[in-house]
């Protein structure tokens, strides 16, 4: 049964969710949605481990969110791109009734407490938006850092995408060594035959606790393109679901993290075909070690109206320690015949022993075979994501700063 929400005491109130909208002056849509959250706050029960297969080896009740209050100020997030035609960057409280109308659209207020949460105490929201045809050379991006003890920060991005546009969004996230909850909400709104890619980068402090919901909705023929880079956090639990509604409309989900200590990293994933002739890909790569943790929970829909569907969904995991554990577990449901492919795989095991051997036979180290395994196993997600040279090359810095403090490299 479905535990009811904490009656202890908090600063998480209906009260504080009020004060909080007057302080940042909502418009209409965002005053509309923190009201919709309030009034979820007192029937919205945490998810449940026991009964919902995505928070298996996650228990959000353990989260004890009666410790912490909304951050004291928005937090805004710090851009560093430039003006350019076609392309709208500005926070929720910039920008226009009109341009914020799809709010909530991907991801709802509906469903337990954390949304709920989310949308009573939003704070820093984003909008990114592109005017139909417009070609955005330069990626947008910008980085949310956070660093107040205790608090509880609810970032949320909002992508508008105009038919036939092109887009590519870095959203970093930071936070400092204090205990910290993060609810970030991420929607990415596709027109007809528009390609976003969107990259998160999420760097957190050794005690924040993550759980962000991203869900991307394309019409006909859009592309939709993610990468999830993590490097850091307590906890980092991400729900990731492409909505394939326009026929012809593709996904490409790709996930990389490196974990040590006591590290958890959770990810749940959707690929939705809903329409006819679409196509999905993804691969999720971690290396583990020390006592850190992975999981992976990934479904993959084909539904009845879904004819001719590709879609492919791959989890590997890289065991560096004898303590490090990870879980995998893709999932296909298939509601028609007529496909083109369905498939999906997981594995997870230390260094090749066999492969070591051949390396080190030709005069590298222990260490450094073992590190070079390591950099070649992690490099894939990289290289499907079509990164330009520039990306690719500070990806990968991050990636090895993170191995070189695991003792993973010689």
């Amino acid at each position: 049964m479905t535990s009811a929400p904490s009656t202890a005491a908090t600063a998480l109130t209906a009260e504080a969710s009020r004060a909080l909208g007057e302080a940042l002056g909502d418009g209409a849509s965002v005053a509309a949605l923190r009201a919709s959250g309030r009034e979820a706050l007192d029937r919205a029960a945490m998810p449940s481990p026991a009964i919902q297969r995505p928070w298996k080896y996650v228990d959000p009740a353990a989260l004890e969110l009666d410790g912490f209050a909304p951050l004291s100020a928005a937090t805004a997030a710090t851009s560093t791109t430039a003006a350019v035609d076609g392309l709208t960057v500005a926070g929720f409280e910039e920008a226009g009734e009109d341009a914020l109308g799809r709010l909530g659209e991907a991801v709802g207020v509906d469903g337990d407490r954390l949304s709920a949460l989310h949308y009573a105490f939003l704070q820093g929201g984003v909008l990114v938006q592109t005017k139909a045809n417009a070609e955005i050379a330069e990626p947008v991006r910008f980085t949310r850092e956070f660093t107040e003890a205790g608090a509880l920060a609810t970032p949320h991005t909002l992508v508008v995408a105009g038919a036939n546009s092109r887009l590519t969004l870095i959203e970093e996230y930071r936070s400092g060594d204090e205990p910290m909850a993060v609810l970030p909400a991420v929607e990415l709104l596709l027109g007809p035959g528009a390609v976003v890619s969107y990259i998160s980068l999420h760097r957190w402090g050794a005690r924040t606790r993550v759980f962000a919901e991203q869900r991307a909705v394309t019409e006909r023929d859009a592309e939709v393109r993610s990468l999830s880079l993590v490097t850091g956090g307590r906890l980092v639990k991400s729900h990731i679901t492409s909505s394939l509604e326009g026929r012809g409309s593709s996904s490409e989900l790709y996930g990389l993290s490196v974990g040590g200590g006591n590290e958890h990293i959770d990810f749940y994933t959707v690929q939705d075909h809903i329409a006819e002739d679409t196509r999905s890909d993804l691969l999720f790569k971690s290396a583990l070690g020390e006592r850190s943790r992975a999981v992976y929970y990934g479904v993959t829909k084909v539904g009845l109206g879904a004819r001719r569907s590709d879609a492919n969904q791959e989890n590997r995991n890289l065991l560096l320690s004898r303590t490090a554990k990870a879980d995998s577990d893709p999932v296909l449901e298939i509601l028609t015949n007529d496909v083109l492919r369905v498939s999906h795989g997981a594995t997870a095991g230390p260094v090749d022993q066999e492969e070591l051997f051949y390396i080190q036979s030709r005069g590298l180290t222990r260490e450094g075979a073992v590190g070079l395994l390591v950099r070649g196993f992690l490099g894939e997600p990289l290289d499907r994501s079509r990164l330009s040279e520039g990306l690719r090359e500070e990806f990968t810095t991050l990636v090895e700063a993170k191995l070189q403090a695991l003792g993973a490299r010689g």
